[in-house]
């Protein structure tokens, strides 16, 4: 619960066994932050050769390795939304910003180092910190709870829910541009993305958090609304086995999920790209992990 704002010296947190009967209100997307609890397990991660979508998109980003998870993490149900960032970090740095719209869009134009910086386990030094004065190390500070990014392991294993689609719906991509199967699941290019004014509703531009159909693991926009931070160095063809974390330095941080911006091609569940950590962009944003003790 992050009502109180970003002069709080704690935020509650607290834990329940089902969703809402009312279903996931405002609330929980704007002064609260929802997370799912998912199981361990062990998936295919990237794409089939023959997936639409696949070619002339950096195909070896792709190429399909098995992946164990092996605990159980928590993942955001939505995207950090503007609201939820202004509760930690007392500022509105996104793009879309107008007042009557703005609470429940996903946060963008926000870097990894303001998400995040600092090192991981998978870097030289090793100590997994967050550095001080971010999203991410004051969401720690205030709850005691482990908080970060996603691994782009985790990021897929989430998004996928199980099945091994494009789409995380079950359905594959009936077009590499405008797909009626990429318009139910998630906001792109095709489906109010093309127009974005800065001060313009949530039909155009990026969605309200949560407006199209959730994954099997009651998780949304996985796919479109906003490209998602993950915590690994971007690399191309990464590592298989068990808890992946990629290499230990690079030039850019992967991303995932495509965004509003985006064809139907870069929303697939095994679409990656990658963009310089201190990059701040209207078509990236975040969700978030927690380890389980």
């Amino acid at each position: 619960d992050v009502s109180a704002g970003p002069s709080a010296s704690t935020y509650p947190v607290s834990y329940r066994s089902v969703s809402p009967a009312g279903g996931w209100t405002d609330e929980y997307k704007t002064t609260r932050i929802v997370l799912r609890r998912v199981p361990a397990g062990t998936f295919t991660m990237g794409s089939p050769t023959n997936e639409l979508g696949r070619e002339g998109w950096d195909t070896g980003n792709e190429t399909q390795r098995s992946v164990t998870l092996t605990k159980d993490f928590y993942v955001g149900v939505f995207e950090v939304t503007q609201k939820q960032w202004e509760r930690v970090m007392g500022t509105w740095p996104s793009y879309f910003s107008n007042t009557t719209y703005r609470d429940a869009r996903p946060v963008e134009q926000v870097s990894w180092n303001a998400i995040r910086g600092g090192s991981w386990p998978g870097s030289p030094a090793g100590s997994g910190q967050p550095a001080a004065g971010t999203f991410i190390q004051k969401l720690r500070d205030r709850t005691g709870l482990s908080f970060d990014l996603p691994t782009e392991a985790q990021w897929e294993y989430a998004c996928r829910a199980r099945t091994t689609t494009a789409l995380n719906s079950g359905k594959n991509l009936t077009s590499v541009e405008q797909c009626p199967n990429m318009a139910e699941v998630g906001r792109y290019w095709y489906n109010g993305g093309s127009s974005y004014p800065s001060g313009g509703n949530t039909s155009v531009g990026s969605a309200k958090a949560g407006s199209y159909l959730p994954n099997a693991w009651g998780l949304y926009d996985m796919h479109g609304n906003v490209w998602e931070w993950c915590l690994d160095w971007y690399v191309t063809a990464p590592a298989g086995g068990a808890d992946p974390l990629g290499p230990g330095s690079g030039a850019r941080r992967a991303e995932r999920g495509g965004s509003w911006g985006s064809d139907a091609r870069h929303c697939r569940s095994a679409a990656r790209y990658g963009n310089r950590p201190d990059n701040g962009d209207y078509i990236l944003g975040f969700r978030l992990v927690r380890a389980v003790p």
